[in-house]
């Protein structure tokens, strides 16, 4: 009986026959690996635990003739090969990027207004590289506009970045036109830069709004102003003359000092004025172009 038994479950399916005594061989039956020795099972932990017990036992012998697959048609060692492949799998595959058109003039400008701050630098970096207008020749006039919002931003970076821009995108009094609009922003050390700029530039127009920071609140603001100021010469008695005029008493000293200052240079000859709207510097170190 038991010499016709072993064939007979031989003819069962292997993994069907491992299933049926499992609970055995759990139980510490060992012996009944005989049946399963030269057959293709699928690894399963009771099976894993059976071949590391038969092997602690020194029965070598019994553990090599089992045949363990690590998974549906794999042969036994291929875990590290299997492993290899999960891991590809798993791995998102860089497929080679192909170049798509390039933004149109509208999709950049759209992208300046609404993406974050080092996105709009960004496209204002590729404005002043693609669309810079041609010596003599007049910018795109969405350009402009677009300048002017952006020298509203709520950041400085923005701000400043838009500055330099307008400087290459647009022509000399449309630049100046953008630097006024600085005199008036919310950091001290960016008024300060847009004095200078104007006071270098010797742009009239900004007379009346350089006038009016004699009296702003920051001292170094004051100086930069009373110094671009100076430089125009004669050009600035008008408006000196009605910011005296309309002052209160107690601060009109401030324009006549000025004043003062202008004539006595005139009457030396030591007046200077400026030649070249530039792009001036946030001195300090407190405002750059990548800050918050």
């Amino acid at each position: 009986m038991h010499a016709a038994a072993g064939p007979a479950l031989r003819r069962v399916p292997a993994d069907a026959l491992a299933h049926l005594l499992a609970p055995r061989i759990e139980a510490g039956e060992l012996g009944l690996l005989d049946l399963l020795t030269g057959l293709r099972l699928l690894r399963t932990p009771l099976l894993t635990r059976a071949e590391r017990l038969l092997r602690t036992a020194g029965r070598e012998a019994l553990a090599d003739g089992l045949v363990l697959l690590d998974g549906p048609l794999r042969a036994p060692g291929t875990a590290p090969e299997d492993a290899a492949a999960l891991a590809s799998l798993r791995t998102p595959s860089r497929a080679p990027v192909v170049p798509g058109d390039p933004p149109s003039l509208p999709e950049l400008l759209d992208l300046a207004r609404t993406g974050t701050p080092g996105r709009t630098r960004e496209v204002l970096t590729r404005l002043v590289e693609e669309y810079a207008p041609a010596p003599g020749a007049r910018p795109d006039p969405e350009l402009p506009a677009l300048i002017e919002e952006l020298l509203h931003h709520p950041r400085a970076g923005v701000r400043l970045h838009a500055h330099r821009a307008s400087r290459a995108l647009c022509d000399r009094d449309t630049h100046a036109r953008h630097t006024v609009l600085l005199l008036a922003d919310p950091l001290p050390d960016v008024v300060r830069m847009a004095v200078r700029t104007l006071g270098r530039a010797g742009w009239t127009p900004a007379l009346p709004d350089l006038v009016r920071l004699l009296d702003h609140a920051r001292p170094t603001v004051r100086r930069a102003a009373r110094d671009a100021v100076v430089g125009f010469g004669g050009a600035a008695v008008p408006a000196l003359r009605r910011a005296e005029a309309h002052a209160r008493p107690d601060r009109r000293s401030l324009y006549t000092e000025v004043l003062a200052q202008i004539t006595d240079g005139q009457a030396t000859g030591g007046q200077t004025t400026g030649a070249q709207m530039t792009d001036g510097q946030v001195t300090g170190g407190r405002i750059t172009d990548g800050e918050a």
